[in-house]
């Protein structure tokens, strides 16, 4: 288990204590966390996309570090503060036809941006029982209390309300209208919230002591993240909109329910924003994560949303995406070369070969060092591609490598781009391809290389391109000619 380099340790930003905190598990080598899933009411935007692609890094970056890590992102399939019910109209099919529609999309969304699955993605519709059993603890123990239209969670009963949003509801109570029927609401609105909303007309109900109806969007996440993580755990993640009052409640029904601390560290990413505005489905200011994968490439676009520490606004632009492209190929290069020439490569190992393995070395201590502080992706990226510089550089100089230094210096990227890429390092950076093509390819670099020595480049450069069509780039160095996939969509 890593848990260290140079004295570095992995420290994370508490959105509750407002501070940097050495991260210590509440259980040995186990970590259990939990991130707010997607409304499955439309296809998931970048803002989303950014998010749980924080998540996965975090998630991947946990494992690589040794912790057994449990991870649970939920699915909210249950009308919202009316937002599903708005979609039914518009779409003018069924409650069980959209949410199927875009469940599936969501799926496909995060597998398309290498995002891994969760170990648990529990159904909030899939849950009604659990969520009941918690809504009826509360009333028990006199936090919460039967209405007209529901049941209602009192914050006057929870003396802690507010210690992770720094609302102060004693300050706020006098103005507020009392009861919040609404999921979402402004902080100058803070007041009892909904556990339990009695059916209107023309909505999806269920069954509960307190009529037919639905749950409050915040029980939800209390009621699945306590089945699968139990009462105390240890991550809670989600985007900075649901500190509150999202996550602010969750902490009060949770511990209200329970007596215990709910969780030991919320963290939150920061918005995306679109033209200096936050993406916004409402105000149809957004742009949907499988138009900008069309347009950009995945592993282009990934990067890019990584580039910016997820605590801190990004700013989306189609051209910053695309500069990314020249980082992104220079790895798919650096890491193709490498692997063929530790099956491909020369016998014996150099004295320079045995001190890029050596760097290799100190480059990971940096982007361990980079992740420790707080999940540091910008810097980390950084020094994969400064490494990858220096690999191709020697390339280009010395020519094919060892097949013992090629094997050293690829488990550094593998190790580190498989956190940075997920389940895309395989499918577009690293990229293996049949025997057949790769020999068709070779005898095709071959013939134009003859070509070249006969200074008939205008057939040469025929050759080339047609190579290029497939997406592959072909390269001549000092030494020799080199090829990689450079754009795995058009490889048939």
């Amino acid at each position: 288990m890593i848990t260290s380099v140079s004295g570095s340790k992995l420290k994370v930003y508490n959105t509750l204590t407002k501070t940097l905190e050495e991260f210590e598990p509440l259980e040995d080598k186990k970590v259990r966390m939990y991130a707010c899933g997607l409304t499955v009411n439309d296809y998931m935007h970048i803002g989303h996309a950014r998010t749980y692609l924080v998540w996965d890094v975090v998630v991947r970056y946990l494992r690589f570090l040794g912790y057994d890590v449990f991870y649970v992102s939920n699915i909210t399939d249950i009308t919202i503060d009316e937002k599903i019910l708005k979609r039914l109209e518009e779409e003018k099919i069924s409650f069980q036809q959209l949410i199927e529609k875009y469940t599936k999309a969501y799926f496909e969304d995060r597998e398309a941006l290498g995002i891994l699955r969760a170990d648990v993605h529990p159904l909030a519709t899939q849950h009604i029982q659990e969520m009941i059993e918690l809504i009826q603890k509360l009333i028990d123990k006199g936090y919460a209390y039967v209405a007209e239209d529901g049941v209602y969670f009192s914050i006057k009963k929870f003396p802690d309300y507010g210690k992770l949003s720094g609302i102060k509801a004693s300050e706020l109570l006098a103005g507020a209208s009392g009861r919040i029927t609404k999921d979402e609401y402004d902080k100058e609105n803070v007041g009892d919230f909904a556990l339990w909303k009695k059916t209107k007309e023309n909505e999806p109900y269920w069954y509960s002591p307190w009529g037919k109806g639905r749950p409050g969007w915040h029980i939800e996440c209390s009621a699945m993240s306590m089945k699968y993580l139990g009462e105390s755990f240890d991550i809670h993640a989600g985007g900075e909109d649901n500190i509150f009052p999202h996550h602010e409640n969750e902490i009060a029904q949770s511990e209200a329910a329970t007596g215990k601390p709910f969780v030991k560290y919320w963290l939150h990413t920061r918005h995306v924003l679109l033209k200096g505005e936050k993406m916004s489905k409402s105000y149809k200011r957004l742009i949907y994560l499988r138009d900008a994968i069309k347009k950009h490439g995945a592993s282009n676009l990934r990067l890019f949303l990584l580039s910016t520490h997820y605590r801190k606004q990004l700013m989306y632009d189609d051209e910053l995406v695309e500069e990314s492209k020249i980082h992104v190929d220079r790895i798919k290069k650096t890491v193709q070369l490498l692997d063929r020439f530790s099956r491909e490569g020369k016998e014996d190992i150099t004295d320079k070969e045995k001190q890029l393995v050596e760097n290799s070395k100190k480059a990971m201590e940096k982007f361990i060092e980079s992740m420790n502080d707080d999940f540091n992706t910008p810097l980390a990226i950084k020094v994969i591609i400064d490494f990858s510089k220096q690999v191709l550089s020697h390339i280009e100089q010395e020519g094919i490598l060892s097949k013992e230094a090629s094997k050293n210096l690829l488990e550094f990227f593998d190790s580190t781009c498989k956190i940075i890429f997920g389940d895309l390092y395989e499918r577009e950076i690293k990229v293996r391809l049949n025997d057949v093509l790769v020999n068709w390819i070779e005898r095709l670099i071959k013939e134009r290389n003859e070509l070249r020595k006969q200074g008939r480049f205008e057939e040469s450069d025929k050759i080339r391109e047609e190579i290029r069509k497939m997406g592959i780039e072909v390269e001549d160095s000092k030494n020799f000619t080199f090829w990689y996939v450079k754009n795995l969509n058009i490889v048939k």
